[in-house]
C-alpha cells in the first residue's frame, strides 16, 4: 500500500468539529475512519477519494477492521488510489481474520477470479463458507453454485439445496428458482432432511469490533453542553449606611 502523503492539519473546518479534526491529527483511529468515510461520500466537503484513501490506510495500519474492508475495495476497483488485488486481498485477510463476513465474502471473489493468476474454488469456497455461515446471501448462493457444480467442493445437491434456499429467505429471487430447480433432484427423504437444516439455520454473528466503529458519546458533532451557571454561595457584604436596618 503506497497512499500518498497529505497533511493532516490542512483538514477543511467542514469535514468536522475540532474535536473530530483534532482526535483524527492526533492518530485517532475511529476518528481516522469517520474523517475517511465523510471525504468518502461527500458528506460537508465535496468527494475526494484521494483523502478517504488515506484517511482510510491510517486507520487500517492500526488494525480497524471496517477501515481495512472498505480500503479492501478501494484497492479492488482502484478508487483514489492505483488498483492493487494484492493489497486488496491482504486487507480483505485482515478484516476477515477479526471476523468481518463482508471482508470474507470479497476475498472469496477474489480467489474465484483468480487473484494469484489462476482462479482457486477451493479457497474460494472454504472463505464463500465462511460468510455464508455469518449470513451473507450473495455468499449462500455462489456457495451453492459450487456445490451444484462439483467446483472447490464436492457435488452435493443437498448442500446446494440448503444454500439455495438460505439465499432466497433473504430475497434472492434466483437462489428460489435454483432451490426449486435442486429440489427435483433429490429424494424426498434428502430434501425433509435439507429443509430441517433451513429451518434450523442460525447465522453466526459478527463480532462487535469487526464491523463497527465506535465514536465518542452523542457522536463527532456533538456539542459540549453549556456550562450551568452556578448560585453563589457567599453572602453579599453589607457596606455603608444604605446597607444598615433602623
Amino acid at each position: 500500500m503506497n497512499t500518498p502523503e497529505l497533511a493532516t492539519d490542512s483538514l477543511p473546518p467542514a469535514i468536522g468539529g475540532p474535536v473530530l479534526r483534532a482526535a483524527a491529527a492526533a492518530g485517532d483511529m475511529a476518528a481516522q475512519y469517520e474523517i475517511a468515510v465523510r471525504f468518502g461520500d461527500g458528506r460537508g466537503v465535496p468527494r475526494n477519494e484521494r483523502q478517504a484513501a488515506y484517511w482510510l490506510e491510517l486507520a487500517a495500519k492500526q488494525g480497524l477492521a471496517p477501515a481495512q474492508f472498505r480500503l479492501g475495495g478501494y484497492y479492488e476497483k482502484g478508487i483514489g488510489v492505483k488498483k492493487d488485488l494484492a493489497a486488496a486481498c491482504d486487507l480483505y485477510l485482515a478484516a476477515a481474520a477479526k471476523g468481518n463476513a463482508n471482508a470474507m465474502h470479497n476475498l472469496a471473489v477474489l480467489y474465484a477470479d483468480g487473484v494469484n493468476g489462476r482462479s482457486d474454488y477451493h479457497t474460494a469456497a472454504l472463505w464463500f463458507r465462511k460468510a455464508a455461515d455469518r449470513g451473507i446471501a450473495d455468499s449462500q448462493y455462489n456457495l451453492a453454485i459450487l456445490y451444484t457444480r462439483g467446483t472447490g467442493e464436492p457435488q452435493n445437491y443437498a448442500e446446494a439445496y440448503k444454500w439455495f434456499a438460505l439465499a432466497a429467505k433473504q430475497g434472492d429471487v434466483e437462489a428460489a428458482n435454483k432451490r426449486d430447480e435442486i429440489a427435483a433432484e433429490l429424494d424426498d427423504q434428502t430434501l425433509a432432511a435439507a429443509e430441517l437444516v433451513v429451518k434450523s439455520f442460525r447465522p453466526e454473528p459478527q463480532p462487535d469490533e469487526a464491523v463497527k466503529v465506535k465514536g465518542p458519546p452523542g457522536g463527532w458533532d456533538a456539542t459540549a453542553p453549556t456550562p450551568k451557571a452556578k448560585p453563589r454561595i457567599k453572602s453579599a457584604e453589607l457596606d455603608g449606611a444604605d446597607s444598615r436596618t433602623n
